[in-house]
């Protein structure tokens, strides 16, 4: 049952869960299920919010009787079915993808993840209805980028590589970005300047002696969630996915740590000079009962949040004893796959090949510093070392994070644990080599991101030719 009371108490949770005040957002939802059992959208909002906690079987059961009571919206199977695909439960997923398509079959949202989920035949209904979506002219923004990106991965599966490249291109051109100045040369600048090899020597030991967190970092698409799923797999490990916490902490830090002698604060980095140990013990143990919550029993938590690369220096601060795991791939694969990958918003130097190019540039001048100023600290992990030799090369990682070995590292694929970054299809499968060396069925298009590589784009080539 629903009124016009009913629905504006509804939405105003829906703007409270927008601008992220979910517990508030929460109340309100649970009120009116208090009073109205039956209201479908209040189970279904209440789903959406369990999704953003992650407690992915509570949204499950409560999106299920939403269906049960509103089996035509096409909304509720759509968030049904990331659920059961966070789940590594891809059947389920597909059915219920295709069937809000069918009842709402301009849908772009859902034709993005069900392509995103499947290697689509050349018999598959989406490319005639993607085709024919992409033709009209009234398409919001939006709307395009999503059709964009399930039409180039249709493509690439299908083999019509010029053909998916333009997808890609007009998806990403779609977003009209803003560069964003966190990821600004000029920033991975100052952080090299702030945290030289005296200044992590004379604060060795400020902070917390845990050794719960370990740090998988790289650039986005160079195994990090595999990495992390082979780690999870361990039952003393706990994978958390990427959490927002390093980076958060970096940008609050301005508001906490005293003024320079100026009287002005600095911005992170700067104002690590006036930060003291007591402000790192501080911050360390938030940080820390954040992943007590996230699972109380576990020896080491994962924290897979890739662009914490930047923040390696302040890592080794807070937690002198964690381990920190860098995922390094080919430098042409990784960003042809950053290129074809919707990322949201925040990481908006993928959207351009030169602008990719420059940030991966920026990415390896900063790991080549921590490799220097952190000589031991950082264990490597190529990402085709991994697929080629993958009970090896886990050994390894096994070993650096203070674990014995467990079989289970092997047959990450049949971990039960949900996973909610862009490659959660991929983590499900066994180990497979088909991505290596990806780029060269691009070569020509990729020309620009070729020269704005420089130097670094000689790796792939010689890799390939080797």
């Amino acid at each position: 049952m629903s009124g016009p009371t009913t629905d504006k108490r509804l939405e105003r949770g829906v703007a409270l869960q927008k601008s992220g005040k979910l517990l508030e957002a929460a109340k309100i939802y649970s009120a009116v299920l208090q009073a109205d059992p039956a209201n479908a959208s209040a189970l279904h909002l209440l789903g959406t919010i369990e999704i953003e906690r992650r407690n992915l079987e509570n949204a499950l059961v409560l999106i299920s009787k939403a269906l049960r009571l509103k089996p035509e919206s096409a909304v509720f199977h759509h968030n049904f079915a990331y659920i059961h695909g966070a789940l590594g439960r891809s059947d389920e997923a597909e059915t219920h993808y295709r069937r809000a398509i069918a009842l709402k079959p301009d849908y772009a949202e859902a034709y993005f993840n069900l392509a995103g989920g499947l290697r689509v035949g050349p018999d598959d209904p989406i490319i005639g209805a993607l085709e024919g979506l992409l033709e009209r002219a009234d398409l919001a923004r939006e709307d395009q980028v999503f059709l964009q990106f399930a039409a180039g991965k249709v493509f690439d599966d299908l083999g019509d590589h010029d053909r998916a490249f333009e997808h890609y291109r007009q998806g990403n051109a779609a977003r009209g970005a803003e560069p964003n100045p966190a990821y600004a040369s000029a920033f991975i600048d100052e952080i090299i300047a702030v945290f030289t090899a005296d200044l992590l020597r004379r604060r060795a030991g400020e902070g917390s002696s845990s050794e719960l967190p370990i740090f998988v970092v790289g650039m986005p698409r160079s195994g990090t969630s595999l990495v992390e799923q082979i780690l999870a797999s361990h039952p003393q490990v706990h994978g958390a996915s990427e959490l927002p916490d390093i980076d958060s902490i970096a940008r609050a830090f301005p508001e906490h740590a005293p003024a320079g002698p100026t009287g002005v604060q600095s911005a992170y980095p700067r104002c690590m000079a006036t930060v003291g140990p007591a402000l790192l013990r501080g911050l360390a143990d938030a940080y820390l009962r954040r992943l007590a919550e996230e699972a109380p029993g576990a020896s080491r938590v994962v924290d897979k949040a890739p662009l914490n690369f930047r923040h390696i220096g302040l890592i080794a601060l807070m937690f002198p004893n964690a381990r920190i795991v860098h995922c390094r791939r080919d430098p042409l694969d990784t960003c042809l796959s950053c290129y074809f990958q919707n990322f949201g918003r925040g990481q908006e130097y993928s959207f351009d090949l030169c602008e990719l190019g420059r940030f991966y540039r920026d990415y390896r001048r900063l790991m080549d510093h921590w490799s220097v100023v952190l000589p031991a600290a950082v264990l490597e992990v190529p990402y085709e070392s991994l697929v080629a030799d993958q009970e090896q090369v886990s050994r390894a990682l096994l070993a650096f994070c203070g674990l014995d070995w467990d079989p289970a590292c092997t047959d990450f694929h049949k971990t039960d644990r949900p996973v909610r970054t862009a490659s959660r299809w991929q983590v499900r499968q066994p180990i497979y080599c088909s991505s290596v060396a990806r780029w060269r069925r691009y070569e020509r298009q990729l020309q620009p991101l070729i020269e704005a590589l420089g130097p670094l784009a000689d790796e792939s080539m010689a890799r390939s030719d080797g």
